[in-house]
């Protein structure tokens, strides 16, 4: 086949799922709408296989900005242009030429300048168009792998294998340089990423050895042989793979020589394999050096798809992943992309590591959990004493009917259950218990259970992050307002009349006694402290069950009412979750004042500022209001005398508010308050008929005046 036009195997690439992974991490929380090309590095070794050449490799580390070596493979870098449509990508792909000449044109000007030569891995680049659709999984990408078309094309005098063209003996001392310098056995001038893919072999009387590409000159006119090495991923055994043309047009620019002898080395169980690997004796174009530098070659590379067309390929991994991890990605995805535009510092891994707390699983508690899902919040707790009855299916989502028979299922069971339906991947659990309440006095048999679970609504408050109060009565919400204040937690309180709701999020607890005569709190230079669902109660939280009417006994509220205060209440959380202050963070009002006075920037609030308590109601125009309000000296939920109070005796002072409820009156001064009123009260009545004996003297005055007036006329 002497000076026959000389073909190449193209290249072919191999892209492993943990580099689309890796690609759609870096989209959603990097690149984002970015369109920015990105250095991208690939891998490739010489050919171990007579069935299958090599071919490069992108894997999940390919994306970082030093992909560490690999034994046994060469990187070749590349460059990375993801855009954000399906039709830009189109676009792209007609501008694909575009492309391929600026990636050539670097080729090529490193090849005249030397520097592929000093480092032989310019001359091997690639690049990677490629389209990200992450809501369906699939990958739509084209690479081009560039070389450069000679003047003229390269032709081979000869070409057979290794072992026939230079002996069996010299061939094996040949192959043994070659597995050291490919083991990465090579001089210290060799890339630190491991042995260089293109190198010098010199075949002398003294032996054989691997030398740089840079060594060129200083090998001329020395005795031996010098000869070109590649490490081949071809297979063929009559052509050279495709990453050779490049090599040997910088032999015919830089080494100016017409013919040049090059040994494509292949691999068997990793070795170089003297059958296998090829020697071939080339003729190369000659131009003077000003020619070359006139000359600007066409380039080529696009790889062909699997119908053997030029044009991208397709990876669907949506059939192929876990549906588990499916339904992980695609609440990741809802969540980063609010970072691209509408909220760039949102912190979605404090949420997803937030601990709920959710007590109450009817109507309030179905609503939050669902709207807490798409927050990609996924630790959730319930807690609730009920059971699934056959009216709770229609107006609370995670029931349905089968969960009524049989007496009905555990609500907090069956909502947990629920869940992990929706979303395999969350971390839902349900207790069932009471919560101890003020006014409802217990039995010495009760007394046990009842302090059982105080202290596991204590254990559980205290291992979780926010606790929602989502139940029916009032006095229910009290012992985890107490908690929440001694435990300085966050606590969301959530509640429904018929046409009416109240989301509320209570203050940070009290850090130390206030004796001020101002019985609102003062609070921290920020602004005031929070109140919480008890600040406005001037008496204790008492049995609000008592002679009730059967609607009474029922949550009766219009059904699109759990759904707006259940979602602002998730939403109130998570804006505070994403405050700089967290559970501190001020009312809305104030944030202004507050973000002076510490410093924070409304620029740090990807969520905007957090209300501290919304009214709102559907009858009389579906109004709703954002109100402030502070914290009450005499609370009997979250003053520092209660929470004190709880601090010392635990248990003890509980069950004393269980059984009288007046005692927290005593505690926090509530009594003397209304003693005081009371007195006032007695003073304004006998003042008030002082002065209507007054009156009515006077009164009896005028009348006499005024009858004698009358007996004249």
């Amino acid at each position: 086949m002497a000076h026959q036009l000389l073909q190449f195997q193209q290249l072919q690439s191999t892209v492993d799922v943990a580099f689309w992974a890796e690609l759609g991490r870096l989209k959603l929380d990097t690149l984002r709408l970015s369109e920015d090309a990105q250095p991208i590095t690939g891998f490739y070794s010489a050919s171990n296989s007579s069935d299958y050449p090599a071919s490069l490799t992108l894997d999940g580390q390919s994306l970082e900005s030093q992909a560490p070596h690999r034994k046994g493979l060469h990187s070749i870098p590349g460059s990375l242009l993801n855009v954000n449509t399906f039709e830009r990508f189109k676009a792209a792909q007609e501008q694909a030429s575009q492309h391929l000449q600026k990636a050539s044109q670097q080729i090529w000007q490193d090849i005249l300048s030397g520097r592929a030569q000093e480092d032989p891995g310019r001359l091997l680049n690639f690049l990677l168009l490629s389209y990200a659709d992450l809501k369906h999984f699939r990958y739509y990408y084209w690479f081009a792998f560039p070389v450069l078309k000679p003047p003229e094309p390269f032709r081979c005098k000869t070409l057979a294998s290794l072992e026939e063209g230079l002996g069996a003996d010299l061939a094996a001392s040949t192959a043994q340089a070659c597995a050291g310098w490919l083991g990465g056995i090579s001089p210290a001038s060799a890339s630190e990423q491991g042995a260089a893919p293109v190198w010098l072999i010199r075949v002398a009387d003294t032996g054989v050895r691997c030398q740089p590409l840079s060594t060129w000159q200083e090998l001329q006119g020395l005795d031996g042989r010098v000869i070109l090495g590649i490490a081949d991923h071809g297979n063929l055994p009559g052509n050279p793979g495709w990453l050779l043309r490049n090599s040997l047009l910088l032999a015919a620019v830089r080494f100016g020589v017409t013919e040049l002898e090059v040994a494509c080395i292949r691999l068997r169980r990793a070795q170089p394999c003297v059958q296998r690997s090829l020697l071939l004796s080339v003729t190369l174009p000659h131009k003077s050096e000003g020619d070359w530098a006139s000359f600007m070659p066409t380039p080529t590379g696009w790889e062909l798809n699997a119908r053997g067309k030029l044009g991208p390929r397709m990876m669907n991994l949506g059939p192929s992943m876990d549906p588990r991890q499916l339904a992980e990605s695609a609440v990741d995805l809802n969540l980063k992309l609010m970072r691209w535009r509408a909220a760039p510092a949102l912190d979605t891994a404090r949420l997803a590591a937030t601990k709920c707390l959710l007590l109450g699983a009817g109507t309030l508690g179905c609503a939050v959990a669902r709207v807490l899902l798409g927050w990609g919040i996924r630790h959730i707790t319930f807690v609730d004493s009920g059971r699934v009855a056959y009216s709770n299916p229609v107006r609370q989502s995670l029931y349905e009917f089968k969960d009524c028979l049989e007496g009905g299922q555990p609500k907090a069971e069956a909502a947990a259950e629920a869940l992990r339906r929706i979303f395999p991947s969350v971390q839902a659990s349900g207790l069932q218990f009471s919560i101890p309440m003020p006014g409802h006095p217990l039995s010495d048999a009760e007394i046990p259970k009842a302090e059982a679970d105080a202290k596991q609504l204590d254990s559980l408050m205290e291992e979780h992050d926010v606790t929602f109060l989502l139940m029916d009565t009032r006095e229910s919400r009290w012992l985890p307002t107490l908690l929440g204040a001694a435990k300085n937690k966050l606590v969301i309180n959530a509640a429904l009349g018929f046409d009416s709701f109240l989301v509320l999020r209570h203050g940070a607890g009290p850090s130390g006694p206030h004796h001020s005569a101002n019985p609102r709190e003062k609070a921290d230079p920020a602004g005031m402290r929070l109140g919480c669902y008890f600040c406005n109660d001037v008496v204790a939280p008492l049995d609000s069950t008592v002679d009730r009417t059967l609607e009474q006994q029922c949550t009766v509220a219009r059904p699109g009412l759990a759904g707006i205060a259940g979602s602002l209440a998730v939403e109130v959380c998570c804006g505070a979750l994403q405050h700089p202050q967290g559970v501190r963070a001020p009312a809305a009002q104030h944030d202004a004042a507050a973000s002076s006075a510490t410093g924070h920037k409304d620029a740090v609030l990807p969520l905007g500022p957090v209300p501290h308590m919304i009214r709102g109601q559907l009858g009389g125009g579906f109004a709703q209001q954002c109100l402030v309000g502070s914290a009450f000296r005499q609370c009997t939920a979250c003053s520092w005398a209660v929470v004190e109070q709880y601090r010392q005796q635990g248990w003890k002072f509980i069950l004393e508010a269980l059984q009288d409820p007046h005692a927290l009156e005593d505690l926090t001064g509530l009594t003397e308050l209304h003693n005081a009123a009371a007195a006032l009260m007695m003073d304004a009545s006998e003042e008030e008929e002082d002065e209507n004996d007054s009156l009515l003297k006077g009164n009896d005055q005028t009348s006499a005046a005024a009858g004698d007036d009358w007996t004249e006329l």
